[in-house]
């Protein structure tokens, strides 16, 4: 049991190193020593517990991806009524540049290298995938007019990850609580400018 429990914390800060390296260094400049010694181990120690350097950058990946989605979970998943649940995600997409920078750095250095290395594409697709079916699933017993918003959930994680990536790159671009306002807004009247019947 103690090897088990060591094994786990020494993976986690050897992820927690190479992340920390990515946002300093880039992803393509990142070397397996660079994460060693940010980690303050060897680099055969990294080895050990990680097949290859692809290895342990999916790992990475994977990991970001998952506390970001456990964040969504803890703060959508406790309510009840689907528009509810629509806006609090928009919340959460819409301040993650804000809150957590350090998940943007790596996912645009990520992304950069998406369509060199199919592994990573498979990786983000998934993320997308995910994040397109759980929006889907809050917003499935929402009909319009007999017809189902399958691409209201696209269009919700494009506009984010968009506007996050614009954040990322230039925070005096535009103001974020005023952004999280109109993105909440432009979003509601597409859905009661559809249900009215009013949209052209």
């Amino acid at each position: 049991m103690p090897k088990v429990g060591m094994e786990d914390i020494r993976k986690e800060q050897v992820i927690e190193a190479a992340k920390n390296c990515i946002i300093s260094k880039g992803l393509s400049n990142l070397s397996m020593k660079d994460i060693a010694e940010e980690a303050g181990i060897s680099t055969g120690i990294i080895y050990h517990y990680f097949k290859s350097k692809e290895d342990l950058l999916m790992q990475v990946l994977k990991v970001s991806f998952r506390r970001s989605h456990e964040k969504v979970m803890e703060t959508v998943e406790p309510l009840q009524n689907p528009e509810d649940k629509l806006m609090k995600h928009l919340e959460n997409i819409n301040v993650v540049s804000k809150e957590n920078p350090e998940y943007m750095a790596v996912f645009l250095n990520y992304l950069g290298e998406a369509n060199h290395n199919p592994q990573i594409r498979k990786i983000i697709n998934k993320f997308f995938n995910n994040l397109v079916d759980y929006t889907q699933q809050y917003l499935g017993d929402v009909s319009i007019k007999g017809t189902q918003l399958k691409n209201l959930p696209v269009m919700i994680i494009a506009m984010g990850i968009g506007l996050g990536t614009m954040w990322t790159m230039n925070n005096q671009l535009y103001d974020m609580d005023e952004m999280e306002l109109n993105f909440k807004d432009l979003i509601s009247s597409y859905l009661n400018g559809r249900v009215g019947g009013s949209q052209e």
